[in-house]
């Protein structure tokens, strides 16, 4: 069965703690053919990779980690290096600069942040109605990243949920109430030829510490997304160690083949290749 891991975190990330080496021992370890390195570069956000404002090159922590890997790495598994791309509708003109840099086969783009606000993850929720007026703004924000040509993949839409739902609200960001707004985004992504992400990191246990046991987006959404004509869609573990590596993605091949997609997508200077999914 083809694996492709296409969210893959290594020390380049201020919040990971393996180096891209030994993430993709374990990634081959656990079955998987292909892997992207998506390490965090948000917009703004000095605790990770700062990409421009003035220069655009790849940061030196990256350029060395990616060839210390593909020395060492075992044969049998092709690695490709990416970015995760955070708040770009927050600085389109250089996230635009970010995507175009001949280095990178792969761009997700993520949204981690509301203009104004501290990272989902950082947030105090006070209650549904705080959840739920987060949540409208978080779309209008993905609708409006997914007008700037900055990413490949949309990463992990619903990504504000995990929070939420720790803190023990079920707030849900659904097509019963958020239809409309979804629609929205699934048509303009699909009319730019960019795909979505199926994040696998909460689907399993072993994936993310207290595991929720949901896709990223939800069903409701991959479904709908199908429904409207997309195709385009990457399958990511989010693994910031090797013990996360991998996790999850047989799962995640499962339940979008039960869905109905017959492919994934893998990348090479951000054209989709698409490989069938055999389960």
């Amino acid at each position: 069965m083809f694996l492709a891991d296409y969210h893959v975190h290594s020390s380049c990330s201020f919040d990971a703690s393996d180096r891209m080496a030994a993430m993709a021992k374990a990634e081959l370890k656990a079955g998987v053919s292909e892997i992207c390195f998506t390490d965090h570069a948000d917009i703004g956000d000095s605790q990770t990779m700062q990409i421009g404002p003035e220069r655009f090159q790849l940061p030196r922590s990256q350029v060395r980690q990616f060839i210390e890997a593909m020395e060492k790495a075992p044969e049998g598994i092709d690695i490709k290096l990416g970015l995760e791309l955070g708040e770009g509708n927050h600085d389109p003109a250089r996230a635009k600069r970010i995507y175009a840099m001949p280095e990178y086969d792969f761009i997700l783009g993520s949204l981690h942040n509301l203009r104004g606000e501290q990272d989902f993850y950082f947030i105090k929720y006070q209650s549904e109605e705080h959840c739920h007026e987060l949540y409208d703004r978080y779309m209008d924000e993905l609708i409006e990243l997914a007008g700037v040509g900055c990413f490949d993949c949309m990463a992990h839409i619903g990504y504000c949920l995990r929070y939420m739902r720790k803190q023990g609200f079920d707030a849900r960001l659904g097509m019963d109430r958020y239809g409309a707004k979804i629609d929205l985004l699934l048509r303009a992504l699909i009319e730019n030829g960019k795909g979505i992400e199926l994040n696998v990191a909460d689907l399993v246990p072993g994936g993310r510490e207290d595991a929720l046991l949901l896709p990223v987006p939800g069903v409701d959404i991959l479904r709908r997304y199908r429904e409207l004509g997309g195709d385009i869609i990457t399958v990511g573990s989010d693994a910031h160690n090797v013990k996360a590596a991998g996790c999850g993605l047989r799962e995640g091949y499962e339940l979008l083949a039960g869905i109905g997609f017959k492919y994934v997508a893998v990348y090479k200077r951000h054209k989709p290749e698409f490989k069938r999914i055999e389960l």
